[in-house]
């Protein structure tokens, strides 16, 4: 019996990956019929009914994808995918504030869900609750810092405030790891013009605009007072621009990065580890740092970044090839965000 059983769950997983393909392909019809041959042979197996749920989803018949996906929540393999797709069908039927409800039901089961913070931030700014949905985005960073959208909501909301320093780093991390696709060029403009904004030159001389709360001291226990981190970031920024000319460019970027990491690394390293700046370091020494800003911000300035290609094509590919082999290493034990220093 057991044997028996075994086969007929192996063939459901079969059935299972057969009707994801034609899902891929836009067979519903097709998919359906073999989720269900699949859910007869293994009742128990969570994923069918899920995907059969899903199925109705992405044929927009959100009233039997929520009918069928509901009873999944009293599974004892339940996951936060089920909250997800329930929340995204009343998101998509206008019901907004049941979307949410469900999300927050998955997030108390599923509390490092960056799925569901994304999806809860994205409802929350499409009722214009923006400072709520920043919130979302930015508890799913810190929960599931491996989860790419939420930086990549986070940064462009944050570009827009007085607090842009977090914006750019946010910004950073989500080009790390999400690489190559339309969403990250355009963050790669929106890093860009974010540092132009924060570096900007006038009366021939730099000024800085990352953060409001820079000029800030923070209180820990009594008579424990320390420099915020944004505080310490324009200290080192001001060290970093020392002796550069006054213009902005990625070329003076690369400058007063480099001397801003130095700065860094001797005086604020030890009270704000921070991975980015580690991550710099490891560029610095493999001699692989001008070649990844000029990737980071390449769609801000195409003129530069083709001008500087044709003189650094062999530099670029070399690059690619150990940026390939050398990722920034991202994970829970591993992570930077405003939470990090509060």
């Amino acid at each position: 019996m057991i044997v028996q059983a075994q086969t007929y769950h192996e063939r459901a997983v079969e059935l299972k990956n057969q009707a994801i393909e034609l899902m891929d392909n836009g067979n519903i019809e097709e998919a359906i019929k073999l989720l269900e041959e699949a859910q007869d042979l293994d009742p128990d197996y969570v994923f069918v009914p899920y995907e059969i749920a899903f199925a109705y989803y992405l044929a927009n018949d959100y009233d039997n994808s929520i009918r069928i996906a509901k009873p999944l929540l009293k599974h004892p393999d339940t996951f936060d995918q089920v909250y997800q797709l329930i929340g995204n069908c009343y998101d998509l039927k206008g019901e907004k504030d049941k979307a949410i409800k469900y999300y927050n039901k998955g997030l108390k089961k599923n509390p490092n869900s960056g799925k569901l913070y994304l999806e809860k931030g994205i409802v929350l700014a499409s009722q214009e609750n923006i400072s709520e949905a920043l919130d979302a985005w930015e508890n799913g960073i810190n929960a599931d810092p491996t989860h790419s959208s939420n930086y990549y909501y986070a940064s462009q909301v944050l570009a827009q405030t007085n607090e842009k320093i977090w914006g750019i780093y946010y910004g950073e991390i989500f080009m790390n790891l999400e690489q190559g696709s339309e969403r990250t060029a355009h963050i790669s403009k929106l890093l860009y013009d974010t540092y132009k904004n924060c570096l900007f030159v006038e009366d021939n001389k730099w000024n800085l605009a990352f953060s409001e709360k820079s000029r800030t001291i923070t209180v820990g226990r009594i008579k424990d007072f320390k420099l915020s981190f944004e505080t310490v970031h324009l200290l080192a920024m001001e060290d970093g621009y020392k002796d550069v000319e006054p213009m902005f460019s990625i070329e003076n970027l690369i400058k007063i990065r480099k001397q801003f990491l130095q700065e860094w690394n001797e005086a604020y390293m030890d009270m704000y580890p921070n991975l980015i700046f580690d991550y710099h370091n490891l560029l610095i020494s493999n001699d692989m740092f001008d070649e990844y800003l000029y990737w980071l911000l390449k769609d801000g300035a195409p003129d530069e970044f083709e001008l500087w290609l044709t003189e650094n094509k062999k530099d670029f590919d070399d690059f690619h090839t150990w940026f390939k082999e050398n990722p920034m290493l991202i994970n829970n034990e591993n992570k930077t965000n405003r939470f990090s220093y509060d």
